[in-house]
């Protein structure tokens, strides 16, 4: 009986961690913790207008929101030297609204900040392109178009 309320105890402790960080990270973290939002960037504004982007991580940090920041961690796919994210479920997630409410963003890439605008994609030839870097890039099934349903695609694109 000691252990299940051990078990127990520590399974309430982890839930509870998670929700304060993931309520309370923002104002906690220089970024976000992996799959835990975080804050504000805080250092290592880049100064190149126009950033190479072939060399970008698979998985990037964005900043949204600029008044209240708040940032995650992305997949990224580059195109012709573009820079896009994805978000699957696009329209019930709640980043991306946020975000084309107030397209000033943040990219944060191999310790490099770079002031950037958000912007929906619309194009259907560009989208099937990116879509399929992505594919290649994270090795997910290309026949599987369910996998696409609801996806929303952004360029992160200088800022004007």
């Amino acid at each position: 009986m000691k252990i299940l309320r051990w078990l127990l105890g520590s399974v309430a402790a982890l839930v509870l961690g998670v929700l304060f960080l993931d309520t309370f990270g923002g104002y906690l973290m220089d970024g976000p913790l992996g799959p835990i939002p975080g804050g504000a960037f805080e250092s290592g504004l880049a100064t190149d207008a126009q950033p190479d982007w072939s060399t970008v991580e698979k998985v990037i940090e964005l900043e949204i929101r600029p008044s209240k920041p708040w940032s995650l961690s992305v997949w990224a796919a580059v195109v012709d030297g573009e820079l896009y994210v994805p978000s699957a479920k696009g329209a019930t997630r709640r980043w991306p609204g946020v975000a084309l409410e107030d397209p000033r963003v943040r990219v944060r890439t191999q310790g490099y900040i770079y002031e950037r605008t958000i912007v929906r994609m619309t194009d259907p030839q560009l989208g099937t392109r990116v879509k399929e870097v992505l594919a290649a890039r994270y090795d997910l099934d290309r026949s599987d178009s369910s996998s696409s349903d609801g996806l929303w695609l952004f360029h992160i694109a200088p800022r004007s």
